[in-house]
This record gives structure tokens, C-alpha cells and sequence, in this order.
């Protein structure tokens, strides 16, 4: 095995143009497979901390109430027994926060635009009112009655700024419409797609006055753990625990909040009802995003591996035919036909090795050098949730992609080294 390995790394030297054009080649592929992967990567992320910290907790205990089978709202009516059961079952290391949420017209001016509402408690959501991008004005002005904080696609849809006055209109529990006049106080940064479907924010209190709860209602009780945690298994637990304790609870469904208002409405019933969601449920219509990025890093896996399979095939084929002396020769001097395919795999395998090791490694660095540092355009920004160009490699995608394309010149080479051991000692002879 290791004279075989000796003649392998002689043969790669002795051809070092053609070795080296394929050792760019590879290294170029894995590197743009590496880059790939960091970008979808990054974008994941990038929409995972705007969606919980604009739209929902890691997992969210949630409601709709029907006062008549005809008219719906996305709230717990008291969310007292609620929170006194959810309160014990939060693991050490998550948070409890209490959020609002619902559909809203807001108007100023001759403008109006609609968009979902997200209410907070500025003055208990200290550190997660950090996470907001604020561009103009304090998001700890919220706590001020009757104000409200656009994010910059609605402000500049309305012509408001900080200390503009807007209108909401909303439809109260029971179906009457409602209108509050509210401050702007704050306009926040750019939150991808987020800052145009739920670029409102208020707080608890004013949403309460818009919609019409009472003061012991909830919009919906979201817990902020990080990634680490299993939200699914939190969420059986939770679920068992609110059935046991004669709480009426939806099926879980993989939709966001404001798609089961539609379905719900239609449906007879009327009371309470709670819903324990995970994030991941409440940002299923932006899952295109990540899914699209997903099948790109797929198409280019597959492009990457079929050039780099072509390429060491037919630089393969070309070595077999110009070193038959050589190969004869070794036949002669009893070499065996598995040796010889061995030999000639080996050769594919340390290139495509070390050529997609360098490649993956480079691309590493430069996406570290690169993160954070490259401006999007307006509509790639949105669609990335980052004004920046996201990218986080990880070693392990990294060593994924070693691993295809290694995988892949081993193949590649196998054909090739067949033909190669199919030769007989004769052919040295022929060929002298």
C-alpha cells in the first residue's frame, strides 16, 4: 500500500500542468460549494433572530377566542391560568415574555397601509429590546400610552417620522371596528420581509385599548430559549400539560398564526381556544427563503461533483494512454491488475483530497473575512434579513464538502483505472 501510495504522489508531481489545472479546478469547486453552504447558513440564522426577535418566542403558547362562531381574535381571553401553569414548565436558561398579536390598518395622512401588529412590554423586555435595529427615535418610549413604533418600510410608506401622529384601525373582540391615534416614538431598522408583514409595534397596553381585551388577556406567552433547545419535545410537554389540565387545545399545524385565522373563522365553534407553536411554525411563509437556498446549495453540489468527476475522468483517460510503457512495464515486473487499479484511484483520491481541502479551507477564511462586511441591495437584504452579506462556514458543511468531492475523484477514477489494469505485460513490449 505504501509503495503504491510512493508511485501515486511521483505520478502526481512528474504531471504537474495537467495536476496542477485540476488541482485549481477542484479546490475552485469546493470552495464555491463551501461558500454556498456559509450563505444559506447565515441567511438561516439571519431569519431565525428577526422572526423571535420581532415575531414569536422559540415557542409560543398562544389563543383564539370566539365570542360568536363568526368573529375570531388571536388571544388568550385570561391568560392568568394559563401562565400559572406554563410559569414551572420553563427549563433554567429561557425567558417567559408576554406578547400581543394581530392585523392592523395603519393611516396617516391620505396613506394607509395594513400589516401585522406586535405588542410588547417595553419596560420588562430590556435586553430584548437591544436585538431591534432602531434607526430614529427609543423603542423605551413604547411604555408611553397611545404610541407606536413603524418599522422603515412603513414609515416611509405613511410619510411619518419620530413624533408624527398615525391612526390604527382595528376590529375589536366581537366584530365592531376600532381606531386609536398613536404617537410614533421609534422607527426601526430594515428586518427583512418581517419589516413589511410586521412592521408595527405597540405596546400590551394599547393593544389592549385597540382590540378591545380586557386587562387579564394575552396575546400569546412565547418562551426565548436559543437554538439549543428542543422547542418540539418543550412543546408535547407543554401540550400534554394544558390538555391534563382542561385547557382546549388546537392540532399542531405548521402554519404561522395569522394563516389559521381564515380556516378558524369558518369553523362553528365559539369559546377558547390555545395553540402552542413553535418559531419555526410562525415563520412558514418566509420558509421559501431557506428552502430556495436549499436547493441551490443542492443544484450546485451536484454541478460541482459532475465537473469534478468529468475533469479527473478524462485527465485520467489521457494518463492511462500516454503511461502504458509505464504500466506494462510494472505489469512485467509483476505488478497485479488490482494494484494497478489501486494506484491509479490513489491518484484521484489525493487530489481530489488535497485540492478540496485547499479549496474548502480559503473559502473558510474568506467567508469569515467577508461576514458582515459586503452591503446588499435593498430587495437581497430584504430577502436575507441582513443589510449585509450573512455568511457563517462551519467546519462541519466544510468537511462535507471535502467528503462529496473526494468521494466523487475516487469514482471518477475507478473507469480509468480498470482500463489501465486490463492492460497486458505485452503492451510494454509493443510499445518499446
Amino acid at each position: 500500500m505504501l509503495a503504491l501510495l510512493r508511485i501515486a504522489l511521483r505520478n502526481l508531481f512528474l504531471q504537474r500542468e495537467r495536476g496542477l489545472l485540476l488541482f485549481t479546478v477542484i479546490a475552485g469547486a469546493s470552495a464555491v460549494l463551501v461558500g454556498v453552504m456559509s450563505l444559506r447558513t447565515g441567511v438561516a440564522a439571519a431569519q431565525r433572530e428577526a422572526v423571535t426577535t420581532f415575531l414569536s418566542g422559540d415557542l409560543n403558547v398562544g389563543g383564539f377566542f370566539k365570542l360568536h362562531p363568526d368573529t375570531i381574535s388571536p388571544v388568550i381571553g385570561d391568560a392568568r391560568p394559563v401562565r400559572a401553569l406554563v410559569e414551572p414548565l420553563v427549563p433554567a436558561g429561557c425567558h417567559l415574555r408576554e406578547r400581543g398579536r394581530g392585523r392592523v390598518t395603519a393611516g396617516a395622512g391620505r396613506h394607509r397601509t395594513r400589516s401585522y401588529v406586535v405588542s410588547l412590554d417595553a419596560a420588562k423586555e430590556g435586553d430584548s429590546l437591544r436585538l431591534f435595529k432602531v434607526k430614529e427615535g427609543a423603542l423605551e418610549r413604547l411604555d408611553e400610552p397611545r404610541t407606536v413604533a413603524l418599522s422603515t418600510q412603513l414609515a416611509e410608506r405613511l410619510h411619518v417620522r419620530v413624533g408624527d401622529v398615525a391612526t390604527l384601525f382595528s376590529r375589536m373582540v366581537g366584530g365592531k371596528q376600532n381606531a386609536v391615534d398613536v404617537r410614533v416614538v421609534a422607527i426601526t431598522g430594515r428586518a427583512g420581509l418581517l419589516g413589511e408583514s410586521s412592521g408595527i409595534l405597540v405596546s400590551n397596553t394599547t393593544l389592549r385599548e385597540l382590540s378591545g381585551y380586557r386587562a387579564e388577556a394575552a396575546g400569546s406567552l412565547q418562551l426565548t430559549c436559543g437554538a439549543e433547545t428542543d422547542v418540539d419535545s418543550l412543546g408535547d410537554t407543554l401540550r400534554q400539560s394544558l390538555r391534563k389540565a382542561g385547557f382546549e387545545l388546537l392540532p399542531a399545524s405548521h402554519e404561522a398564526f395569522g394563516d389559521k385565522l381564515e380556516p378558524l373563522l369558518r369553523e362553528g365553534w365559539a369559546g377558547q381556544r390555545l395553540d402552542v407553536s413553535t418559531w419555526e411554525d410562525e415563520s412558514s411563509f418566509l420558509a421559501f427563503v431557506t428552502l430556495g437556498l436549499a436547493a441551490l446549495s443542492a443544484l450546485v453540489g451536484i454541478i460541482v461533483l459532475a465537473i469534478v468527476m468529468v475533469g479527473l475522468f478524462v485527465s485520467l483517460n489521457v494518463a492511462v494512454r500516454e503511461r502504458t510503457r509505464e504500466i506494462g512495464t510494472l505489469r512485467a515486473l509483476g505488478m497485479q491488475r488490482p494494484s494497478v487499479v489501486g494506484m491509479f484511484v490513489l491518484e484521484g483520491l489525493l487530489l481530489g483530497l488535497t485540492a478540496s481541502t485547499t479549496g474548502a479551507c480559503v473559502a473558510s477564511a474568506l467567508c469569515v473575512l467577508l461576514r458582515d462586511a459586503l452591503p446588499l441591495p435593498e430587495a437581497i437584504s430584504n430577502l436575507f434579513f441582513s443589510g449585509t452579506l450573512p455568511l457563517e462556514p462551519r467546519p462541519l458543511e466544510a468537511v462535507l464538502a471535502v467528503l462529496l468531492i473526494t468521494l466523487g475523484a475516487g469514482i471518477a477514477s475507478i473507469i480509468p483505472a480498470a482500463r489501465a489494469a486490463s492492460l497486458s505485460p505485452r503492451s510494454a513490449m509493443e510499445s518499446l
